[in-house]
């Protein structure tokens, strides 16, 4: 769409990310917006693409993922509803640091990087809006490394789970992951029959619940006593005994 419709900028308006912007930035920035959905594991951006822009999921999900020189992936990020990515080319040289692939039907809408440059050149106070979220970006990836560092499985899944968005569904909150063990797995850097034992002996514990892709947190303390723990850490009277592929920096588990 070469201008931007009603009816998005409406979404636009009641998305976390905007709220702060006043309404005439949000409809200067949405200028030229291009809305489109995209079927599930279509790759959007691959790394080092020149892209000038940002883009924001409205429906669906997008993971964020670097591939290595074997052809196994290590999943950085999953994105969801209201969520930007592809920030860090805005402020650097303009080329997307790592592959973006959607895990489910998306819509996205992409911005123009050239309208926001303009924007900032006669309010440059704009650009704070866009930093915060940067520096809370790197932030996650810093607690990320030392996870996956520094920290046995039990603790980088319990870790995940705290951090995770909750939301509000027939008086529970859940943690509705929106991916498959599999995803998961490789976010925290293990194979996805390690990840099913870990949450089925955290389940049997009263800790969490687990329905399909939904996970309940019943005991948010003792979660958060094994997210906090070192790499021997294990779920509250379970003995895990660590398999190979589980031990530090492991990061990739499966191939493309």
């Amino acid at each position: 769409m070469a201008t931007t419709d009603a009816a998005l900028l409406l979404t636009l308006k009641s998305l976390d990310f905007f709220r702060e912007l006043p309404s005439g930035q949000l409809a200067a920035l949405a200028t030229g917006a291009v809305a489109r959905t995209y079927a599930a594991k279509t790759r959007v951006a691959s790394e080092r693409d020149a892209v000038r822009g940002f883009f924001l999921v409205l429906t669906g999900r997008v993971k964020l993922f670097k591939l290595g020189d074997d052809g196994k992936e290590q999943t950085l990020y999953v994105f969801g509803p209201g969520e930007p990515f592809c920030l860090g080319a805005l402020f650097g040289e303009g080329l997307f640091p790592a592959h973006a692939e959607t895990l489910v039907r998306s819509r996205l809408v992409f911005f123009s990087g050239q309208v926001l440059e303009d924007m900032a050149r006669r309010d440059p106070s704009i650009l704070f809006h866009f930093l915060r979220v940067v520096s809370g970006r790197l932030k996650e990836a810093m607690e990320m490394i030392e996870s996956l560092s520094l920290k046995g499985l039990p603790g980088r899944i319990a870790g995940f789970l705290l951090h995770a968005r909750e939301e509000e569904r027939d008086g529970r909150r859940l943690v509705a992951l929106g991916i498959s063990q599999r995803e998961l797995a490789k976010i925290v850097g293990a194979t996805p029959e390690a990840v099913s034992r870990v949450l089925g002996r955290l389940s049997r514990q009263g800790v969490v619940r687990s329905t399909g892709r939904d996970i309940e947190i019943l005991d948010r303390e003792s979660l958060a006593a094994v997210a906090g723990g070192g790499p021997d850490t294990q779920p509250v009277g379970c003995g895990i005994r660590r398999g190979k592929g589980e031990g530090f920096f492991r990061k990739t588990a499966t191939s493309r």
